[in-house]
């Protein structure tokens, strides 16, 4: 099994990459850490550069080049034995769409709603969650969790969310895993009782024959199941989503959105292939 832990350097990653690395113990994973830095161009320099004279040209290459050096060398601190890393030139969701494919898992940081669309794992953790191939475990800054023990299973049972759920299993059993599975009831008024039993049937059938705690509740899943997760000890969320191909984030509103953006809890998305 192989983890791709995407970085830019900050704080919010640095706690991502200590989930790639637990997760990389139990799963029996390697890890592989990847920068993606926008290529330098003399503009990067300032308006001038095109007119300095060829020892100042030399200078301010060699600066270049000692900030790459810089930059590899920061990447490979953050490598695990057994791992590696890799420094990419390009922008940084279509490089890291390009490498999506040859890993099972994707680890990132992923930035509150209220930076800028363009920091580097602000708005490219939610283009990537939803254009993925690969499940894609985000993780904010005010995520607590250091390490992964339990999993709370969001399902609304769409095929998506099932999908999801099938994959949660098979993640368990390899790194001998807890999973709960939760549904919300979304609030419209009183919930008639055949509705309740309804969503309590589908979620022993979905379980199976895994003994797993069921929960049902009612309300605003984006608000409900961080607090899910908190009341069973679960260390991250896990959700079914749908890719989509054409260069757009998540839609606004939706409930992952909103999850990935708000949840304390880090959300792991696990994409519907079609």
């Amino acid at each position: 099994m192989r983890i791709m832990h995407p970085t830019d350097f900050s704080h919010t990653a640095e706690k991502a990459r200590a989930l790639a690395l637990d997760l990389s113990e139990r799963l029996g994973a390697t890890v592989h850490v990847v920068h993606v830095q926008e290529r330098y161009t003399e503009s990067s320099f300032g308006p001038y550069v095109v007119n300095l004279n060829p020892d100042l040209l030399k200078l301010l290459e060699e600066q270049r080049s000692e900030a790459v050096r810089q930059l590899r060398e920061s990447l490979a601190n953050l490598t695990p034995p057994g791992g590696s890393s890799e420094l990419r030139w390009g922008r940084p969701l279509p490089e890291l769409l390009e490498l999506a494919p040859n890993f099972d898992l994707i680890v990132m940081g992923a930035h509150g709603a209220n930076r800028l669309d363009n920091f580097f794992l602000g708005g490219v953790a939610g283009r990537l969650v939803r254009r993925s191939p690969t499940p894609v475990l985000t993780v904010r800054d005010e995520a607590q969790t250091t390490t992964v023990q339990r999993i709370l299973v969001a399902t609304d049972f769409s095929s998506a969310a099932e999908n999801a759920w099938r994959w949660c299993c098979a993640l368990a059993e390899r790194g001998k895993l807890a999973l709960s599975l939760a549904h919300v009831l979304v609030s419209k008024g009183p919930q008639p009782l055949a509705q309740t039993r309804e969503a309590v049937e589908k979620l022993e059938a979905l379980a199976c024959e895994r003994k797993v705690h069921h929960l049902l509740r009612e309300g605003d899943p984006v608000s409900i199941l961080p607090r899910l997760a908190l009341e069973e000890g679960a260390d991250v969320i896990a959700i079914g989503v749908k890719r989509r191909s054409a260069a757009i984030g998540l839609l606004f509103g939706s409930r992952a959105d909103g999850l990935i953006r708000s949840s304390p809890v880090p959300i792991l998305s696990v994409p519907l292939t079609t």
